[in-house]
């Protein structure tokens, strides 16, 4: 089978998909589903789905999906990691414009916002964000990179995102966002390590190494300004570490701090998330 990406190498079958935690729901979607890896190109992918299939599913885990409310929604611990790690790089510009991909009920805005105040927010989702921010934008339920339109931005954002990108939109995709980029302006990308980890779950449709999303980007014309990989290490017992830890210091909380996390619930947001900033600056 020709590569999907580069059109010129044969791929091979080497991973295959985990049984999924809602197995019905998923077979009904994703039925026999496998996964191709293109030696060349370092990049693996769903060869077999139709695109009706994912817009199905998300549409289905979407339904009556409960509203949170969430005091501090700025501190959510990927993007406010993702914001620090991006701002430790670039320079956020005055007046930024910013594209999300699937922020789903909350993405990088609320954090952004403690950086940057004046921001343009456009973003694509099936669902509608209810942040309180005049300038946002829905553009629509799903980028198609051969219909849609997109506006210059300066910044475009995709946390946890390109992993589920169909497979045969990825060109078309990413050569559409390179055009839509002010002169200096820049894209953020998380992914899961799901190679390492061999956690290939569904609806995930493209599966990276990092010497394939090098190429991938490169091949675009964008220019790696920062690259980063975390918890990297397979199989490792980082999250039952970090839970431990935790667990010992609340139990170590001093008599004033418990007066505070009781008083906290009374005091203004304002004062509340100011602690909060320093708490998780400090630790």
């Amino acid at each position: 089978m020709k590569c999907l990406l580069c059109n010129n190498h044969e791929t091979k079958e080497i991973y295959t998909y985990r049984l999924p935690q809602h197995y019905q729901e998923n077979r009904k979607f994703f039925p026999n589903i496998k996964i191709q890896t293109c030696q060349e190109c370092k990049i693996s992918y769903c060869s077999n789905t139709e695109r009706s299939n994912l817009d199905n599913y998300y549409k289905s885990i979407y339904e009556d999906k409960p509203k949170i409310k969430n005091r501090f929604k700025e501190f959510n611990s990927r993007f406010f990691s993702q914001i620090l790690f991006y701002i430790n790089h670039v320079r956020l510009n005055e007046n930024i414009k910013v594209l999300e991909v699937g922020p789903n009920i909350l993405g990088i805005l609320p954090t952004l916002k403690i950086f940057q105040k004046k921001v343009s927010y456009y973003y694509y989702d099936q669902i509608v964000l209810e942040h309180d921010h005049k300038e946002m934008f829905k553009l629509g339920d799903y980028f198609d990179p051969l219909k849609s339109e997109l506006p210059k931005v300066d910044l475009i954002w995709m946390s946890h995102c390109l992993e589920h990108i169909f497979p045969s939109d990825l060109k078309d995709m990413l050569n559409a966002y390179y055009k839509a980029l002010n002169k200096g302006g820049k894209i953020f990308v998380e992914i899961p390590n799901d190679i390492m980890d061999k956690t290939f779950k569904i609806p995930h449709t493209l599966f990276f190494e990092k010497e394939g999303l090098i190429k991938l980007f490169e091949k675009f014309n964008f220019k790696i300004i920062a690259l980063s990989e975390i918890n990297d290490v397979q199989n490792s017992n980082i999250e039952d570490n970090i839970a431990t830890e935790t667990s010992k210091k609340n139990n170590k909380k001093t008599f004033a701090n418990k007066i505070y996390l009781f008083f906290q619930r009374f005091l203004p947001d304002t004062f509340v998330k100011k602690y909060a900033f320093k708490h998780f600056i400090l630790n």
